[in-house]
């Protein structure tokens, strides 16, 4: 009875330090005054609702295929961890939406991104660490790089990202599977805020980001 006893304190006692050892980060409500979001002439954002769920909306008023912003809130140093969130491409004719993590500025993060118009083909996900002004997509169009996935248009799908050391996990829609194994992350961005990234897309819908941090 003792052992018994014992092992359940060293189980709790086990159990609790991993417990310690995860940091939820709920940001699911954005605030403008507290996140960067881009907005200039060619590029603005609101508050709105998509498919009756309230959502931040970016918009691309002039579409660039070497064009990419992102949407986060500074002073968050994730490193491992869980990225989930709800994205949704609002565009018939395709675009490029997903999300950025690491992110040391505008031009210093890494992304994965999806292209609905491009749904159940190799091109459909797509990873890449960004390090210059100018979005370089097109540097990192080897197979490697890019997944096979149904993505779908003009309506919200779920994306889960798990991280841990160089390893990258994506899921899409609560699949069971990856469609996304990636390794080695890029190893000079190895922290950094969490946000939505918006690609040459007139406009994306973005919600729900929750971010566990493995500390």
């Amino acid at each position: 009875m003792k052992k018994l006893v014992l092992m359940l304190i060293l189980f709790a006692a086990v159990e609790t330090r991993a417990q310690q050892k995860h940091q939820v980060y709920n940001l699911s409500v954005v605030n403008p005054k507290q996140w960067i979001i881009p907005k200039n002439d060619t590029l603005d954002y609101e508050l709105g609702t998509f498919q009756g769920q309230k959502a931040l909306l970016i918009k691309r008023k002039i579409g660039d295929y070497k064009s990419a912003s992102l949407a986060y809130k500074p002073g968050l140093n994730f490193k491992d961890g869980i990225i989930e969130l709800d994205v949704a491409c609002i565009n018939p004719k395709g675009g490029f939406v997903g999300l950025a993590f690491h992110i040391r500025d505008a031009h210093h993060y890494e992304t994965v991104y999806f292209r609905p118009g491009s749904s159940g083909t190799i091109n459909a996900i797509q990873y890449m660490p960004e390090k210059k002004v100018e979005f370089n997509w097109w540097d990192y169009e080897a197979t490697k790089y890019q997944a096979k996935a149904m993505i779908p248009q003009n309506k919200w799908f779920h994306v889960k990202v798990v991280v841990q050391d160089s390893k990258m996990e994506v899921y899409v829609d609560n699949a069971p599977k990856p469609a996304m194994v990636y390794t080695p992350l890029d190893p000079s961005l190895k922290s950094g805020s969490v946000g939505y990234w918006h690609g040459n897309c007139p406009q994306g819908a973005y919600k729900n980001l929750v971010v566990t941090a493995f500390n």
